[in-house]
């Protein structure tokens, strides 16, 4: 399977990264200290979480002075989804 792919599913199994990316799409933007308070993980966890999804190409961050901000990277989201539909149709 496409590496790509493999971390983009590993990624989205996480029922917490889920709920990122579903908080993600309704605020279009958030930094990682308001995407924090909407979970009960400590902020190590909340970070790795974050990390994770940008990795696989969920999720693209930009730092302002102190606060690093969080959206959803929709073209490589899209690019990942049709690599999958891809590989299924093989």
């Amino acid at each position: 399977m496409n590496h790509n792919c493999l971390h983009f599913f590993k990624a989205l199994a996480n029922e917490d990264r889920l709920k990122i990316v579903q908080l993600l799409h309704t605020h279009n933007e958030m930094c990682a200290q308001d995407i924090e308070k909407h979970f009960f993980l400590q902020q190590s966890t909340t970070s790795h979480h974050l990390n994770t999804l940008r990795r696989a190409g969920i999720v693209k961050a930009y730092k302002k002075g102190r606060h690093v901000f969080y959206s959803i990277h929709y073209h490589s989201f899209m690019a990942l989804i049709e690599d999958a539909k891809t590989l299924v149709s093989q």
